[in-house]
């Protein structure tokens, strides 16, 4: 046999299996990296629930806080590390230096910067008077009442507050009634206002005895009472909303909504839950997105 057509026939061997495992090797190669991004995507989306779940943890948590304190109570830090490696923090946010505190909901109008409430006709709103840090209370003593219509428009507004008397412990209430009238601006301050009051005079036979104090200062009425709850409502005649808020408090305002930001990590990944409750209403509104990463 020709030697030479010995080597060419060898030599075409080598070179289709060189070539044979050329092609095995990128095949290899790419099941691999598929394999590898498989498990990256994986693992991304393991983290990226544990961290939704972290998170939706600890906004729980916040809720049973808010349920658990009165009215203004707010965390700061409140953080942990769970047993499979994800850690959760969130804040609550209750309070502000003027209400309303923020635009969260459909009833806060924004007049540049100045954040007002509006009150439908003979809708009512309750703000608390006094906050709770979960050991102590603080009491509102002194805050200014703004109100006010659209031009041309004129309306009335009925105020109540409704307090825990310092020495019975009874429940009694002042309360007066505001005509408005469009494009005025009406400044109530609690220091100077005055309004009927049935003051408390103790027990007698067969009931208690009150007298009515046609012109009792409202800031003292504060000061003898706890647990206090403004009560505003719109009694216009018309069809008309009418706009309000507190400024100038001697401590900060319960806000109508308390929000709560959560946040859960694991790895490189961030889950953010926002969550804002109403005061007095037992079921939560959220605002989160799946995951995400952490950039």
């Amino acid at each position: 046999m020709n030697k030479n057509l010995l080597t060419n026939r060898k030599g075409s061997a080598l070179l289709v299996s060189i070539l044979i495992t050329a092609v095995m090797l990128v095949v290899g190669l790419g099941i691999n990296r598929l394999i590898v991004v498989e498990l990256r995507v994986e693992r991304s989306l393991v983290q990226g629930g544990e961290a939704y779940y972290a998170a939706e943890g600890a906004s729980e948590l916040a809720l049973l806080d808010i349920k658990a304190n009165l009215a203004g109570y707010e965390a700061s830090g409140e953080e942990a590390t769970l047993d499979n490696g994800a850690s959760y923090d969130y804040e609550i946010s209750a309070l502000g230096p003027v209400w309303p505190c923020d635009v969260y909901g459909d009833k806060v109008y924004d007049n540049e910067g100045e954040l007002w409430r509006v009150l439908e006709v003979e809708e009512s709103v309750i703000v608390p008077l006094f906050s709770d840090d979960g050991e102590d209370l603080t009491h509102l003593g002194d805050f200014k009442l703004d109100m006010t219509m659209d031009a041309g428009l004129s309306g009335s507004l009925r105020w109540k507050i409704l307090g825990i008397n310092g020495a019975s412990r009874l429940t009694e209430a002042i309360s007066d009634y505001e005509d408005i009238y469009g494009g005025g601006f009406y400044d109530w301050d609690a220091n100077n206002k005055t309004a009927g009051y049935y003051q408390d005079l103790g027990g007698s036979w067969g009931g208690r005895q009150y007298v009515f104090i046609e012109e009792y200062n409202v800031s003292q009425f504060l000061r003898d009472h706890e647990y206090n709850y403004l009560i505003l409502t719109n009694l216009s005649a018309g069809d008309y909303d009418v706009y309000v808020r507190l400024t100038d408090g001697d401590s900060d305002f319960v806000c109508e909504y308390v929000g709560v930001e959560a946040d859960g990590f694991n790895g490189d990944f961030v889950q953010q839950i926002d969550t804002f409750v109403k005061e007095g209403e037992p079921l939560p509104v959220f605002d989160f997105v799946l995951w995400e990463k952490e950039v």
